[in-house]
């Protein structure tokens, strides 16, 4: 009987403080990413497609969140991308976790990164407007033309 006793306060212990334990920065970041995606589909469950991103960041999303995982693109809502090296044509609304792989994804709506322990969020108007995306007015701060963010091609 102790012994069971152990074992379910060491459950509770693990699987009850897991959450809060998880570092704060990345908690802040599934947020951000949540509220993203259900504003650009107005979906309350947003099926979403993962191409490069760690199956750590996957699994804490999918956990956290509302988001839905999807494995095939045709099925997805959004798409996130990331360490993209090679052109990446989104045929979905898609935003780059890197600057790396905005360079490589001409139809990308945003970006969204950490630089110096700060959230990075931008969105391209040009490709908001292609994929008929209209946001909330609380993003029109982040709202900017890609080409003065990546250069023009």
């Amino acid at each position: 009987m102790r012994k069971l006793l152990v074992i379910f306060s060491v459950f509770l212990y693990v699987f009850k403080g897991y959450p809060q334990d998880i570092d704060k920065s990345l908690k802040y970041e599934m947020k951000i990413l949540e509220r993203l995606v259900i504003d650009i589909t107005g979906k309350k469950y947003p099926k979403v497609f993962f191409d490069g991103v760690g199956e750590n960041k996957i699994r804490m999303i999918i956990r956290f969140t509302t988001i839905k995982m999807v494995n095939n693109i045709s099925k997805a809502d959004f798409v996130f991308i990331k360490n993209k090296t090679r052109k990446y044509n989104a045929i979905k609304p898609t935003i780059a976790l890197d600057f790396a792989s905005v360079k490589n994804c001409d139809f990308c709506i945003g970006v969204f990164s950490w630089r110096n322990g700060r959230p990075i969020l931008i969105l391209f108007k040009e490709n908001l407007q292609k994929f008929d995306i209209v946001l909330p007015k609380e993003y029109k701060y982040y709202i900017e033309s890609k080409k003065y963010i990546v250069g023009k091609k």
